[in-house]
């Protein structure tokens, strides 16, 4: 029998991970790369995706950073072209730039919930658009949407109306976009973490009170752990879930079986 967990490997395999340059996006970033993927690190803060991509490759892995703000179509077109110059082919998209703003989710301004959408939603499509275009030229690919718990219940008060509304959205566009790219090739799944260390988290998890809520409502006890995001990140991204296609994994220890 051949070993089943050669199937998670992406040796000679190029992924794009957008919203790199913290939290999830890092570790997503680091973990293809750790597979054996070319990865291609995107974010606005470029010194930190230089970093990581200098990290990596300490690491013995491979990566190169590309500035791109996914709010700006040229940037996006950019970015898929740098990544073909470099490499010849786009086979993992990490869909994964994303923002949270801090504000009374009760009251959330229009400009707010404008940028959220155009952030976590339209970019999101944006960078799918263009992916797709090249993966269906070069015979298929893997694109992993960055959902939320969020977007598959209320957000308990965390959350404003935006980041909720638009983490729904990917849940859906997911679905869409795999029927309708089914037929090229293109896998579209996502991921919809619980609460994990990010940027986006620092408040829930830097306090006492938020540990206690997370515990209480988590039927786990605690948040994940960043490294608990790898298998399904790996999973999504390689030819073991081959068959896998509209799909959103939760990980979310428990906090949506309730």
């Amino acid at each position: 029998m051949r070993d089943p967990t050669r199937s998670f490997r992406l040796d000679g395999r190029t992924a794009i991970v957008t919203g790199a340059s913290s939290g999830l996006g890092a570790r997503f970033g680091q973990t293809l790369a750790a597979a054996g993927a070319r990865v291609v690190l995107a974010a606005r803060r470029v010194e930190r995706i230089e970093e990581l991509a200098e990290r990596i490759g300490m690491e013995g892995g491979e990566a190169s950073a590309v500035r791109c703000d996914v709010t700006v179509d040229d940037e996006v077109r950019d970015l898929v072209a740098t990544t073909l110059e470099r490499h010849g082919s786009v086979d993992v998209l990490a869909n994964n730039a994303g923002i949270a703003p801090q504000e009374d989710a009760a009251t959330e301004t229009t400009e707010s919930f404008r940028r959220v959408v155009a952030v976590n939603l339209t970019g999101a499509y944006c960078c799918a658009r263009e992916v797709a275009t090249v993966m269906a030229e070069g015979g298929g690919g893997s694109i992993v949407n960055t959902a939320s718990i969020s977007g598959l219940v209320a957000g308990d008060g965390a959350d404003t109306p935006s980041y909720t509304a638009t983490k729904g959205a990917i849940v859906n566009l997911t679905r869409e976009l795999a029927v309708r790219w089914a037929g090229r090739g293109i896998r579209v799944n996502a991921i919809a973490p619980g609460y994990f260390p990010s940027e986006m988290t620092a408040d829930e998890l830097g306090s006492d009170e938020g540990l206690q809520f997370i515990a209480e409502r988590t039927p786990l006890g605690r948040p994940g752990r960043i490294e608990e995001l790898d298998g399904a990140m790996l999973f999504l991204a390689s030819d073991t879930s081959s068959y896998v296609t509209g799909h959103t994994l939760v990980v979310d220890g428990g906090w949506t079986a309730r």
